[in-house]
């Protein structure tokens, strides 16, 4: 699994939400810092590794190793 830390920036998740809900930029940005701010709560709880955007636009999670083998242990 790759290892990235976050490549979808505060900035670009703003601009997801601006045009996904037609917020105005101080609402988008707003509500862009919940979302990093609990995106980072979930990666320092060993939840995730990272988020992106995908090539569809969606903002993607990447689950951690842990949270892998809970979802489908090895045998």
């Amino acid at each position: 699994m790759a290892d990235v830390s976050q490549s979808a920036s505060l900035a670009s998740i703003a601009a997801y939400l601006k045009l996904t809900y037609q917020y105005d930029q101080e609402t988008a940005l707003v509500e862009a810092k919940s979302v990093m701010h609990n995106l980072v709560k979930m990666r320092q709880k060993g939840f995730i590794t990272g988020w992106y955007f995908d090539e569809n636009g969606q903002l993607e999670l990447l689950p951690s190793d842990y949270v892998m083998q809970q979802i489908a242990p090895t045998k």
